[in-house]
């Protein structure tokens, strides 16, 4: 996962290398077109004594499309902007100030994929960890508490009891107390399944209770859990293929195997 792809700013002249989300083989360059930009009200006052151009705040939407020739996905973005300074230089060497538009995404739909998991990840865990990636942008803490919530799904899926009856009442458990039911085969895992629900209880607390949620603490999740799918999902896929390799070298030709 490279970080530094989600959290760029960009220019008209300039994208980051955001991954098509479906061929995830072409990246997403913006339709000139496309592409519209406005002023907002609150910083329309350039009449203003002190006024500078870094004042300057924007909203924005535009269309991406997959380079892939085979793909060509369309991808919608919107976002927000500002104006920066940066530094030039002229025909002589000699630096000069000189300014630009830089715009930071707020939504992309489809959303990027930020991580790709393993093909046999339970559907349930992708959509959910799908609908994450679709709130990074545009709010940190609840794409957090989304991860909190694919993970919850993924100990179902492993089999991990989601209720505990006493007498005749049937309680939910906790994240906490079904982490610690883990089977012992999946003990590797409790480190980070643990830091994957601290994270996102920390995404779940109301503004105040907690320091801002980043984008870093979101993809910092978004590799724990990434970790635990691979090692949970990828070695049955390196089975699979020995299981066949030894099918195809007794039959010394081509097998079906389901």
């Amino acid at each position: 996962m490279d970080r530094k792809v989600f959290k760029q700013q960009f220019t008209l002249k300039h994208t980051p290398d955001w991954e098509c989300p479906t061929c995830s083989k072409g990246t997403l360059k913006v339709i000139p077109k496309s592409f519209h930009h406005h002023e907002i009200k609150s910083s329309r006052f350039h009449d203003y004594e002190h006024w500078d151009p870094e004042y300057i705040e924007y909203v924005y939407s535009t269309l991406l499309e997959c380079t892939n020739p085979a793909c060509k996905e369309t991808v919608a973005s919107s976002g927000v902007g500002t104006v920066g300074q940066y530094y030039a230089y002229d025909e002589h060497g000699d630096p000069e100030v000189e300014y630009s538009d830089f715009f930071k995404p707020r939504c992309f739909e489809p959303p990027l994929k930020v991580l790709s998991s393993p093909q046999e990840t339970p559907p349930s865990v992708v959509l959910l960890l799908e609908e994450s990636f679709r709130l990074l942008f545009s709010s940190p803490s609840a794409a957090l508490n989304q991860v909190r919530i694919a993970t919850e799904q993924l100990l179902t899926e492993l089999g991990v009891k989601r209720f505990d009856v006493r007498g005749k009442k049937r309680y939910a458990l906790s994240l906490h107390a079904r982490i610690a039911l883990l089977p012992a085969k999946y003990a590797a895992f409790t480190d980070m399944i643990f830091a994957i629900k601290w994270l996102g209880n920390a995404g779940s607390h109301a503004p105040g209770e907690n320091d801002e949620i980043t984008m870093d603490d979101v993809l910092d999740a978004y590799e724990f859990l990434d970790h635990v799918l691979k090692e949970l999902y990828l070695p049955k896929r390196i089975e699979a293929l020995k299981k066949k390799a030894k099918a195809v070298n007794k039959k010394r030709g081509p097998v079906k195997i389901k």
